[in-house]
């Protein structure tokens, strides 16, 4: 799929699919909190139904969340807007990448060659100093 002709309609398609992904991220976050609070209370041993009360209000609070963002206008147009100018962007190819790469490996090896340096002359000049 080219970026110049991505429809209007396709525009939307990505962005509910990314906003039900952040969705489905936000029910586990939510899951592994109650766990963690119902082991830290030990909440299921004195609510009976802790666990699916608890998996369901996760459900609950992404779906909410996932139908207000989508159906939200202010929510809706900015995604739209990030949506556009994401499809404006133009990656590197391969072989550009590869060479920045390469580039910025040899930049750090010497950066920190030069860090050595320092720090080994630093910690000798300090040797040099008397003990008190």
């Amino acid at each position: 799929m080219s970026t110049s002709n991505i429809t209007e309609k396709q525009a939307k398609k990505w962005i509910n699919a990314g906003v039900a992904v952040t969705c489905i991220i936000m029910f586990y976050v939510l899951t592994r909190f109650f766990l963690q609070i119902s082991e830290w209370f030990e909440l299921e041993a004195r609510l009976p139904y802790y666990a699916q009360a608890s998996q369901g209000l996760s459900a609950l609070v992404s779906l909410a969340a996932f139908i207000v963002t989508v159906r939200h206008p202010v929510s809706s147009k900015y995604l739209a807007e990030a949506f556009g100018e994401l499809v404006k962007v133009v990656f590197p190819d391969r072989n550009e990448t590869m060479n920045m790469t390469f580039k910025i490996m040899i930049l750090v090896t010497i950066v920190g060659f030069i860090l050595g340096f320092f720090d080994w002359g630093s910690g000798y000049l300090m040797s040099l100093l008397p003990q008190m």
